[in-house]
């Protein structure tokens, strides 16, 4: 039986020091083992917690210099304080049960040579160990780790930190807060970063812990580079104030935009919610951190819809990247629910993370995002027991949020080029219905949006997927294959677009901030998934003369539709429409190569398309090296145009636009992007 010593077996004799019940309760203790008298009378456990021990200087340097711990700064206190202290220093371990088992593996992490001696006979050796660690990690700045060097007692609020030291998160030589990682040293103020550089160092030796919360929390922090650090600060540090009528324009954008593609949220409860906050700043504590995570998202994203159709001035720059920041402070709180709510601020991460110049971290968060919700259960209607037990509000809620994750991941997955985590047929989940007459009309939008992102991952997966090459399909089989996914394209924008004629014929559309009422992006749409259906793939490796003309007038539609909106300020600059606009202008590329375009229409596509991409901002190199390229091109087609084409021209274009596809091939391996296929079917 453990002695509460760092060794050795009971025996019968005498302690030098006295055991932690006499301590508490500041009673003489006659210091016998296995139990003291005042023990055996009360019938308690008597411990001999014992004490730390001490390091020599030189002990205390070599552990400095391995990185086991930071030296706290002594304080400076007259011996009239540090008795006070003492006298009233306690600390009660009934109320923390599994720190008698974990005290013997604690070390301390300074010396104690600054505190009295009499602090330390009077409370427990334990509270001594602990106080100095809470005292040395005081440079972080931890809300919920305190040391009050009033009355010498050490408090764990029941917070992350407070979970994990109770499931024994212990870190060589000290306390290894769970809610903390390397990362974090991005998201602290300036004047803190440098203080907490060294602790975060050191906390990047650690392993993480074999649990999905864990695991999904390092994957992501690992490759989203957003919310670190926010640009919304004045000169002393501290946040610029945010007017109330800011935050409501944010979120009213997202309603009205990214809300029906991805239909998660329950519109009428959130807003309702958000309407008995009074100070934003003041939320902690109050409500709960999921939704504080959501709240601050949503308005992240709005901020990007209202600076992408051109409705937020100058004073606003910036704001998008500060709501990102406030919000992924909560985030690991957030990746260990692992449930319904989890799910919904992964998307609204996702989304925000569409912005970032490279699509890699939108790509593992949609994965991540598909895996909770297939171990969930979600993508399997609900069976009639279980309907039974469950609101019907609970139930819509379960469906909405499947069917966003469900578009999220297909439109990341086909816009890379790449298989979907879930096949359509194992979805046994119903569509989404509206709960109330409102919710009607941008269910509509919300339908379309499945049923275009289905039909994407059907021509992935008929189409493109490897294994298709591999199956002995005569030609007959493939035409047949191709004509059948071609009707249901036609299909598909037939119906949608005479609901659009029709809503649009009722009330003015003239919506400034939404693009799904507009026959425009829907033309624009259309055009994409025949580009998608035609183009060079595993099916049909080297299409026909006239499959090719076909391609050829959907890139060039594609390319007008997409310009139409960019000048309406419909574009999301996103890297969703960086990667469709290259795989349109890799496909023109091939086309020209095959002179299977008309070549006065593709040089002003070339020009429009340089254009678009010229315009994503400073940060966007990548799409900056490919309008470089894509200029070029349109000046040499120009040059053949004015020459009549003659024969030598033709030969110079040939020439060029060879050369151009291997810049532009190169620039693509740069950047890790694969939305390239003319090397595998040229």
């Amino acid at each position: 039986m453990y002695n509460g010593e760092l060794g050795g077996s009971i025996s019968c004799g005498t302690k030098s020091y006295s055991c932690s019940r006499c301590r508490r309760l500041k009673k003489r203790c006659s210091k016998q083992v296995p139990s003291c008298n005042n023990c055996l009378k009360a019938g308690e456990t008597c411990l001999y917690l014992g004490r730390a021990p001490r390091r020599t200087k030189k002990e205390l340097e070599e552990a400095k210099l391995r990185g086991e711990f930071a030296p706290a700064k002594r304080r400076r206190c007259n011996s009239a304080t540090q008795g006070s202290n003492s006298e009233n220093g306690s600390y009660n371990s009934e109320n923390h049960p599994n720190v008698n088992a974990l005290t013997h593996k604690l070390q301390p992490e300074t010396e104690t040579k600054a505190l009295d001696r009499t602090a330390l006979d009077r409370t427990s050796s334990l509270a001594s160990v602990l106080g100095l660690i809470a005292e040395s990690s005081q440079t972080a700045a931890s809300p919920d780790l305190s040391f009050n060097s009033r009355n010498a007692s050490f408090r764990i609020t029941q917070s992350e930190e407070a979970k994990a030291f109770s499931a024994g998160g212990l870190s060589r030589g000290g306390f290894r807060t769970a809610d903390r990682d390397a990362g974090e040293a991005q998201m602290l103020p300036a004047s803190r970063h440098e203080q907490s550089k060294g602790q975060l160092e050191n906390r990047e030796l650690e392993s993480t812990p074999v649990d999905a919360p864990s695991i999904q929390f390092e994957a992501i922090t690992g490759i989203f580079k957003g919310g670190r650090v926010t640009p919304w600060k004045t000169e002393n540090g501290q946040f610029k104030p945010i007017e109330r009528s800011l935050y409501d324009r944010f979120l009213a954008a997202y309603f009205q935009h990214n809300h029906k593609s991805f239909y998660m949220m329950d519109k009428v409860a959130f807003l309702n919610k958000v309407s008995t906050i009074r100070d934003f700043n003041t939320m902690d504590g109050v409500v709960e951190g999921h939704f504080i995570f959501q709240l601050y998202m949503t308005m992240a994203i709005g901020c990007t819809t209202l600076q992408r159709a051109g409705m937020l001035t100058g004073d606003g720059e910036g704001l998008s990247e500060h709501f990102a920041f406030l919000a992924m402070k909560r985030f690991r709180a957030v990746i260990r629910c692992q449930d319904i709510e989890t799910i919904k601020c992964l998307l609204l991460l996702g989304i925000f993370a569409l912005f970032e110049p490279k699509g890699v971290s939108s790509w593992t968060i949609s994965g991540i995002i598909m895996r909770i919700a297939i171990g969930l259960g979600f993508n399997r209607a609900l069976p009639n027991a279980r309907l039974k037990k469950m609101s019907p509000v609970d139930v819509e809620l379960r469906y909405r949020v499947f069917w966003s994750a469900y578009c999220f991941e297909r439109l990341v997955c086909t816009s890379l080029g790449r298989m979907s985590a879930i096949d359509d047929d194992e979805i046994t989940m119903p569509l989404p219905r509206p709960l109330h007459p409102e919710e009607e009309e941008d269910l509509e939008v919300t339908n379309m949006m499945i049923s275009v992102r289905k039909m994407s991952g059907r021509i992935y997966k008929k189409v493109h997927l490897v294994s298709v090459g591999r199956k002995n399909y005569t030609d007959e089989q493939k035409e047949e294959i191709v004509t059948s996914l071609a009707q249901e394209i036609d299909h598909i924008y037939n119906r949608e677009r005479a609901k659009i004629q029709e809503k649009s014929a009722l009330k003015n559309c003239n919506d400034p901030i939404s693009f799904h009422c507009s026959d425009v992006w829907l033309s624009m749409r259309y055009a994409q998934l025949n580009i998608m259906l035609y183009r060079p793939s595993a099916l049909i490796p080297k299409p026909s003369m006239e499959s090719l003309s076909k391609l050829g007038d959907f890139c060039l539609k594609a390319l007008k539709h997409t310009y139409t909106l960019y000048k309406r300020k419909m574009l999301p600059l996103n890297w969703i429409t960086l990667f469709r606009t290259l795989t349109i202008c890799n496909t023109i590329l091939y086309c020209l190569c095959h002179w299977s375009i008309d070549f006065v229409e593709s040089k002003i596509e070339m020009q429009q398309c340089a254009e678009i991409l010229q315009h994503f901002g400073e940060k966007w190199v990548f799409a900056k090296k490919c309008a470089v390229v894509f200029q070029n091109i349109s000046t040499t087609i120009l040059d053949i145009c004015l020459s009549s084409g003659q024969v030598p021209n033709m030969e110079k274009l040939t020439r060029e636009l060879f050369g151009a596809s291997d810049e532009y091939q190169e620039i693509l391996d740069e950047n890790n992007v694969d939305v390239s296929w003319m090397d595998k079917r040229a």
